[in-house]
C-alpha cells in the first residue's frame, strides 16, 4: 500500500507551517514555488483533507494540517539526529533522501543481499544497488561491507533501517490519526480583537472551547479595526469581537450585539480631577487620551463635548490590550474615556478612579462583526455561544 506522504511533501509540509508563505518555503527548500504548491497538493489530494488556510500571518494550518505537521515534525527531527551521527560536516542525507532509498536499504539489511531485497521489494537489483549509492552519497559513515555472499551491514546502515522503520510505523499511523482527529467539531476560530473592558472573556471562552471541543484551532488577533475588518474581508480571520459601529460600516459585514457598555470617563485615583465638583469646563481643561478617530469612543467623545460646547484636545492612541489601556492612564497625567460594563467598572483597579461626570446617551454595544455572505460555520457558533454565556456574567443595564 503506498505511503500517505512522500519524504519531500514532508520537507514542504513541515516548511510551510515554519514560514507561513510559498516564497519563503521555496527559498528554504532550494526549489520554485510552483513546486511547492505542486507538492502541497498531491498530499492533500492523497489524504482527502486541506492541510493550511490563509490566515492572519499567511499559510495556517487547519486541525487536520496540524496532525499532519506534527508528524512530519517529528520524522523530520529523527532523520536529521540520525543524519548527523553519521555524517561530518553538514548532512546532506534529511534534504535529498526519499523513502525508496531507506526501503531499499531496510530491506537488504533483512536480506543480506541486494538480489534477494530486489525479491522482496518487487524491484529490479540496479534499482536497488542504486539506492544503496544515493545513500552512501548522502552520508559520510560507510554502510556495508561487501564479501562473495553479499552486503554485511554496519553499524550505519542498522541506524538507517531502524530509522525507516519508525518513519513507515508513524506514516502508516496518518490515516488513524487523520480519522480521529474528524471526530467531534473541527476547525479554525480566528478571533479579531479589539479593546473592551471584558476583552479576558474571549480568552476564557477559548478555554472553555479547549474543554468542549479539543480539535478546534483557535486563533486571537489583536488589532485596529480597519486592519481586522481587511483581514476579515479576505478570510484570514473569521470574526471581530468589540465595540460595534451600528451600523457595519461595510457591505457584507454583520454585527451581532451580546451586550452593552457604557462610556466613561477615567483618570489616576489621585488625579486632581477627582478634588472638586467636575464641570464641562473642568473637563474641557484637562489633558485627554482617546482612540483614534474614526472609532466609536473618538466619535462620542467629539459628539457629546461639541454638543456641550467645547471639544477638548485629546491626544490619539491605539493600544490592542484594555489592560494595557489602563495602565497607560495610571501612569499619565490625563483623563481617558473608555467603555465598561457594570461589574467591570465595579472592579476597577484600585489606582483608577471613575470621574464624577454623568454622560449623556453613553451606552454602547458589544459584540461580533462577520461577513454575512453565509451562514457561520459550527466552530464560529460554538465560539459566539461560549463568548455568550462568559459575557452574560458582566452584562450591564441598557443605557
Amino acid at each position: 500500500m503506498p505511503l500517505p506522504l512522500t519524504a519531500r511533501e514532508a520537507r514542504v509540509i513541515r516548511a510551510l507551517s515554519e514560514h507561513r508563505r510559498l516564497a519563503l518555503v521555496a527559498e528554504t527548500l532550494a526549489t520554485s514555488q510552483s513546486s511547492v504548491s505542486r507538492a502541497l497538493g498531491e498530499a492533500e489530494a492523497r489524504l482527502g483533507v486541506a492541510l493550511f488556510q490563509r490566515g492572519w500571518t499567511g499559510s495556517e494550518p487547519t486541525a487536520q494540517g496540524d496532525v499532519v505537521v506534527d508528524l512530519c515534525q517529528r520524522i523530520l527531527a529523527d532523520l536529521e539526529r540520525v543524519a548527523a551521527d553519521l555524517s561530518e560536516g553538514a548532512p546532506r542525507l534529511p534534504a535529498l533522501v526519499r523513502w525508496r532509498h531507506l526501503d531499499a536499504l531496510s530491506a537488504v539489511v533483512r536480506q543480506g543481499s541486494a538480489q534477494a531485497a530486489a525479491r522482496d521489494l518487487g524491484l529490479t537489483q540496479p534499482a536497488v544497488s542504486q539506492a544503496l549509492r544515493d545513500l552512501s552519497g548522502f552520508v559520510s559513515a560507510p554502510l556495508f561491507r561487501r564479501h562473495a555472499k553479499g552486503l554485511t551491514p554496519l553499524p550505519g546502515a542498522y541506524a538507517l533501517a531502524a530509522l525507516w522503520d519508525r518513519i513507515e510505523t508513524d506514516l502508516r499511523a496518518l490515516p488513524d490519526l487523520l480519522e480521529r482527529a474528524s471526530r467531534g467539531m473541527s476547525g479554525r476560530v480566528a478571533v479579531g480583537m479589539m479593546p473592551f473592558s471584558g476583552q479576558a472573556k474571549v480568552m476564557a471562552a477559548f478555554g472553555d472551547l479547549t474543554r468542549l471541543h479539543p480539535n478546534l484551532r483557535l486563533i486571537g488577533v489583536p488589532g485596529n479595526y480597519t486592519a481586522l475588518c481587511e483581514a476579515l474581508k479576505r478570510r484570514e480571520i473569521d470574526v471581530i469581537v468589540g465595540l460595534l459601529r451600528s451600523p457595519a460600516p461595510f457591505p457584507g459585514f454583520i454585527e451581532e450585539p451580546l451586550y452593552d457598555e457604557r462610556f466613561t470617563l477615567v483618570a489616576r485615583r489621585d488625579h486632581p480631577v477627582h478634588d472638586a465638583p467636575v464641570t464641562i469646563d473642568t473637563l474641557a481643561r484637562q489633558s485627554w487620551v482617546v482612540a483614534p478617530h474614526g472609532t466609536p469612543v473618538r466619535r462620542y467623545f467629539e459628539t457629546v463635548f461639541r454638543r456641550l460646547g467645547a471639544v477638548p484636545p485629546a491626544q490619539s492612541y491605539e493600544i490592542w490590550s484594555f489592560a494595557d489601556a489602563e495602565q497607560m492612564i495610571a501612569d499619565s497625567d490625563s483623563v481617558a474615556l473608555l467603555s465598561y460594563s457594570d461589574e467591570t467598572l465595579a472592579g476597577l483597579r484600585p489606582d483608577l478612579k471613575r470621574v464624577a461626570f454623568d454622560l449623556p446617551d453613553a451606552g454602547i454595544s458589544v459584540g461580533l462583526t462577520r461577513l454575512g455572505d453565509a451562514a457561520p460555520p459550527p466552530a464560529i457558533r460554538a465560539f459566539a455561544l461560549a463568548l455568550a454565556t462568559q459575557l452574560a456574567r458582566i452584562a450591564s443595564p441598557e443605557g
